[in-house]
């Protein structure tokens, strides 16, 4: 009995034991956290950032994760350029999501964030920290400098642009003006202005403008509207030709269109414009006796083919598709 209450004894202490030093690991855990751990920096000179991120893989990996986080964190006091582009990209094309987003993250930390300093880390055993600062006037100086840049290549694009309308070449124009807005897309609230032919003119306003301006001009056609089968129920392709204008008379090349028909499947719906801004109608086959072949320009289409830039690619989305129907008439 005396050695089973010694026993017991033992057990308890080193319980007890146990208990005490956990208490002060973490008191002393906690008393090693440094301030901005504890509470928010703030100072009206600086934007802070703290990232913070669970210990899991390799030191190389939580830490690059941790100094992500804390730019991102800089970032979105800033500006919400991050989070927007974010939302509409889950609600483009959920594959990839994660690819896409984190190279945005870093472009635009890149960008935005030059000249940040990086002033601290701390860890326990669970999570890593860190701690950095950008300030605030390098921040302006920074952004006044890139601006003045962007302004330039967007000049630029724009100009080019305006050559390539003319020529007809009216894809390499979008992708121009798309790529104007895109180098000012971080200055959409903000004047940018340029002096072009002797004329102020804001780029954003002007370059959206050309873009729209040519999407609504784009029309299609078709050589005949109805059509009648004789034998075989059956519709060679080509049959009937369409054809993308701009302009009404302006031949379109390049322009994405697609088709739907009442009648059945398409091997293929989707189909471009030739340099003369011909499509031949695909092989049918007709098994009613009425039935409906539409061929529509593909706003969607377009807008990935000519930018990555989803508010331009919003732009043209939601302009009126135009489209052209035919009757195809079974024997």
């Amino acid at each position: 009995m005396i050695l089973r209450i010694y026993s017991i004894a033992i057990i308890f202490t080193l319980l007890v034991g146990g208990c005490a030093i956990k208490k002060r690991q973490a008191e002393m855990v906690e008393a090693s956290k440094p301030i901005w751990v504890k509470e928010r920096p703030s100072h009206p000179n600086y934007y802070f950032g703290i990232g913070i991120t669970p210990k899991v893989g390799s030191p190389l990996l939580y830490e690059d994760k941790a100094k992500e986080r804390a730019l991102v964190d800089l970032a979105s006091q800033i500006n919400t350029h991050i989070n927007s582009e974010t939302t509409l990209h889950r609600i483009e094309d959920m594959s990839g999501v994660h690819e896409y987003l984190s190279s945005r993250v870093k472009a635009t930390s890149t960008e935005f964030l030059e000249g940040y300093e990086f002033l601290d880390k701390w860890e326990d055993e669970d999570y890593y920290y860190v701690y950095l600062r950008l300030s605030k006037q390098e921040f302006l100086t920074k952004k006044a400098e890139r601006k003045e840049q962007a302004i330039k290549h967007a000049t630029q694009k724009y100009r080019q642009g305006v050559e390539q309308e003319s020529a007809g070449e009216y894809i390499e124009a979008m992708r121009l003006y798309a790529a104007s807005l895109d180098l000012l897309s971080g200055y959409v609230n903000e004047e940018t202005t340029a002096i072009i032919d002797g004329e102020k003119i804001d780029l954003v306003e002007k370059s959206q403008i050309r873009l729209t301006t040519i999407v609504r001009s784009l029309s299609i056609t078709a050589s005949q509207r109805r059509v009648n089968t004789e034998r075989n129920h059956n519709i060679e392709e080509g049959k009937v030709i369409f054809t993308v204008n701009a302009d009404e008379d302006n031949p379109a090349s390049n322009i994405p269109v697609r088709f739907s028909y009442t009648g059945g499947y398409l091997i293929n719906e989707l189909s471009k414009s030739s340099e003369l801004g011909i499509i031949p109608s695909p092989p049918l086959e007709v098994p009613g006796q009425e039935e409906n072949l539409s061929v529509k320009i593909d706003l969607v289409q377009l807008g990935r083919q000519i930018t990555r830039n989803l508010f331009v690619r919003k732009v043209i989305e939601k302009e009126f598709a135009k489209k052209v129907d035919v009757t195809i008439f079974g024997p």
